[in-house]
């Protein structure tokens, strides 16, 4: 089974503004109790699955460090609520300086967990701290099939069937199967290419064909053999954090381990180019495996996601002649013969779009920064 688990929370979720923003992003975000992963936020929901593995290992949390406080408001208040305040000893909450995409996130943490005084290897598994997990116990026994093929030296990632032509996510292309229909370690594949966010054309041309699923971001590795597909395919990111981390940059903050200052650390971000792993080393290593899901996901990283389920509020919303309209709102809500429209009002701000559009609101809020800053200059 994997030894270590690295949670990914430094992304903005400009796609979930106005609720998202740069004082608290998706990551924080809470929704009500009639949805999947019950009130907790987004980085909570991950927190819990992570601990469900039982892992022998740390936790890492990789945010920036001006969030490092929510992260551990966080952490303290899920070990509160579930009793379990011994769970905050496997957790390492990881300050970036700004942020450069999954694959510096990954070969800091990959250099940090290696350099542990530890006899046994390091199998990582990097988890994104946006998505909607079901099916706890499935999830589980998906991540021990990758768990088998990772220490085969593969990098293994996980492939979720398209429900339909969806642009908003990449596609694997699998090849051949690594194992048979009665294998004890599931649906695996070898991936043979790795396929950016398609437009609607290609997408309905991928579903066509049949072997084109999503992308789902989740990755498990050896640490080593990772950081060796990195020295050869994205080798200014490896050598940036070589040595940019030890054990004397760790503090205690409210009872959680957290590394908020580390010189060597600014450094190597100031040197490493911004870059996914994708693009780093999935996309050009020719050991990449696939792991079909059993358990159900969606990426949360869209309004049109979060619109699939059930969070209406009847207090808030009033509808005549209108249908299959999404509010997420703090304030009452009217709409009158219209349909299929996102509507959200939070932090004293209003997006109104159509559904299947929610992509674009990551261009609004670049509009949006931009303006800000011309009156400011």
């Amino acid at each position: 089974m994997f030894t270590d688990i690295l949670i990914l929370a430094g992304g903005s979720g400009d796609r979930l503004w106005p609720a998202s923003d740069t004082n608290k992003p998706k990551q924080f975000l809470a929704f009500p109790n009639t949805v999947p992963w019950g009130g907790d936020t987004f980085l909570q929901a991950t927190i819990r699955r992570a601990i469900a593995m039982n892992i022998s290992g740390k936790i890492c949390i990789v945010t920036r460090k001006n969030w490092i406080e929510q992260v551990i408001q966080d952490i303290k208040k899920l070990a509160e609520e579930s009793g379990q305040k011994g769970i905050t000893e496997k957790i390492l909450v990881m300050g970036e300086p700004c942020g450069k995409n999954t694959a510096p996130a990954i070969a800091w943490v990959s250099e940090y967990l290696l350099k542990l005084d530890r006899q046994e290897p390091v199998y990582m598994l990097v988890l994104p701290s946006d998505h909607i997990i079901q099916d706890t116990d499935k999830f589980i026994a998906d991540m021990e099939t990758a768990s088998f093929y990772a220490e085969q030296n593969n990098i293994v990632t996980f492939a979720v069937k398209p429900s339909g032509p969806e642009t908003g996510y990449g596609y694997l292309k699998l090849g051949s199967r690594l194992t048979s229909d009665n294998s004890e370690h599931g649906s695996v594949f070898k991936v043979e290419q790795f396929c950016e966010k398609p437009d609607r054309k290609t997408a309905e041309i991928f579903i066509s064909k049949g072997n084109y699923y999503w992308n789902s971001g989740i990755y498990g590795f050896r640490a080593d053999f990772f950081l060796g597909e990195l020295e050869k395919y994205a080798p200014e990111v490896f050598h940036a954090f070589r040595n940019c981390c030890n054990e004397t940059d760790i503090e205690t903050c409210s009872g959680i381990q957290a590394m908020k200052n580390a010189p060597e650390l600014d450094t190597a971000y100031a040197e490493t180019p911004s870059i996914s792993i994708d693009y780093a080393v999935s996309e050009k290593s020719e050991r990449v495996t696939a792991v079909k899901i059993s358990f159900s996901w969606d990426d949360a990283g869209t309004w049109d996601a979060i619109s699939k389920y059930d969070m209406q509020d009847s207090a808030q919303i009033t509808q005549v002649d209108g249908s299959d309209n999404f509010v997420f709102s703090d304030i009452p809500v009217a709409l009158c013969g219209v349909d299929d429209l996102i509507v959200v009002i939070k932090n004293g701000r209003c997006l109104v779009c159509k559904k299947g559009d929610s992509n674009k609101v990551k261009d609004i809020v670049s509009i949006i920064n931009n303006l800000t800053k011309a009156k400011e200059d």
